[in-house]
């Protein structure tokens, strides 16, 4: 949340800004595929879970993700997803969040020269294509 929003419902949230994080590409980590352009970073592992950012550059790519627990959130820039089911493309900017509950290949382009983060929590493993 944003400091004017931030509530106490007894959760500890971490707060970690994207340009004080370490970035991996295709070359530091198997997560990205060779062909990829985007990049990784790994933020926390609590028992089966993790969570991570992903920061995708102008290009098309594709997030394949297993477990039953997978949520996404824009954290900057807009990103065009193109929903399992129908293939419709919907248009998400930043607060924006897509998810899964059992394996998933989501499809996601940035159309900008500005780079799109996101958030995701999962119980599963993810890789970027």
């Amino acid at each position: 949340q944003p400091i004017e929003e931030v509530f106490d419902n007894g959760e500890r949230p971490v707060n970690i800004d994207a340009t004080n994080v370490v970035w991996l590409g295709n070359t530091e980590t198997n997560s990205i595929a060779p062909q990829s352009s985007a990049q990784i970073s790994y933020l926390l592992a609590d028992g089966a879970y993790k969570s991570l950012f992903i920061k995708f550059p102008k290009t098309t790519g594709i997030i394949k993700t297993t477990g039953s627990v997978f949520h996404a959130v824009v954290i900057s820039g807009e990103l065009n997803y193109k929903m399992p089911q129908d293939g419709q493309i919907s248009l998400l900017d930043a607060g924006s969040y897509f998810g899964a509950t059992d394996e998933a290949i989501h499809t996601v382009e940035n159309m900008k020269e500005d780079d799109v983060i996101l958030y995701i929590r999962t119980n599963g493993d993810v890789r970027v294509q």
